[in-house]
């Protein structure tokens, strides 16, 4: 619980924006809502955000380092080192975040504990799949007795590639991703549409609609109310879907939805303000 307070602050103080400025400051200064609901929901949100994308950012700079590593390991080995020697010399090199896990692989090793076990304790530590995997062949090559370098080198190979291919996948959805961004957009001036043009020509003096046949009909906010929670949950969803499209991963699309979200729910409480009717 202690591990995440900052965040939890955060997010009780957003939360606590967010109903002031809706039950008391909408009272006497409507206006600024839409500006204090904006800022209310990053502060609740965006921290605890950060902390999964930044771990996300993090497993994929882990991931690209440990080709580097495989890359500098299979040349140890090679040029005549042991396994502990191969160890020991890429410790003293910079793998960033990896670092430490390289450095405690290789003190396991040194206090005699068998390569495979610490290798498979190495990748449970990092928690990524494509890691594990890798692992997982070295280890069973090194128990049947297979030459350990030509292992390594055409994991470090496989691994490249994957990486390639994501980059190449990320690179080919560019439009894609122009593409969904505009859908929003588009969805969104359709409520601004609805919500600043139509509905206020067609509300009557008690709140309710013209041409509509019942005994409650819903009041113009209720429509309000409506649209933005359209909003909220459409750029959310769009984010998320982005996300994985670009990059492989739903924490990735995290950023496209708080992006989505503000600038769509800035855009329409800002401008259903101007009225306009047609009738």
């Amino acid at each position: 619980m202690f591990k995440y307070f900052t965040e939890v602050i955060f997010t009780v103080i957003g939360i606590t924006i967010i109903l002031i400025s809706n039950f008391v400051v909408a009272l006497s200064f409507p206006f600024i809502v839409p500006i204090l609901n904006v800022v209310g929901g990053l502060i609740a949100f965006v921290p605890p955000i950060l902390v999964f994308y930044i771990g996300y950012k993090t497993k994929k700079e882990i991931e690209q380092q440990f080709m580097m590593f495989i890359k500098d390991f299979t040349e140890s080995i090679n040029s005549g080192m042991t396994l502990p020697l191969a160890l020991e010399h890429s410790q003293d090199k910079d793998y960033g975040p990896l670092s430490p896990h390289i450095k405690k692989l290789g003190a396991q090793v040194n206090w005699g504990i068998p390569f495979q076990k610490a290798l498979a304790v190495f990748a449970k530590n990092l928690q990524s799949l494509p890691i594990k995997r890798a692992v997982k062949t070295i280890i069973e090559t090194y128990k049947v007795g297979g030459k350990i370098s030509d292992t390594l080198n055409a994991v470090g190979k496989c691994l490249i590639t994957i990486d390639k291919i994501k980059k190449e996948r990320a690179t080919s959805v560019h439009s894609q991703i122009i593409t969904s961004y505009l859908i929003y957009f588009v969805f969104i001036f359709i409520l601004i549409i609805l919500q600043a043009f139509l509905i206020p020509s067609l509300v009557t003096e008690d709140g309710g609609l013209t041409g509509v046949i019942g005994t409650e009909t819903p009041a113009r906010e209720l429509y309000t109310q409506s649209f933005i929670y359209f909003i909220i949950i459409q750029g959310f969803f769009a984010g998320l879907a982005t996300g994985k499209m670009a990059e492989g991963s739903l924490v990735a699309g995290l950023k496209h939805s708080v992006l989505l979200i503000v600038i769509g729910y800035t855009l329409f409480t800002i401008t259903i303000q101007f009225e306009i009717n047609l009738f």
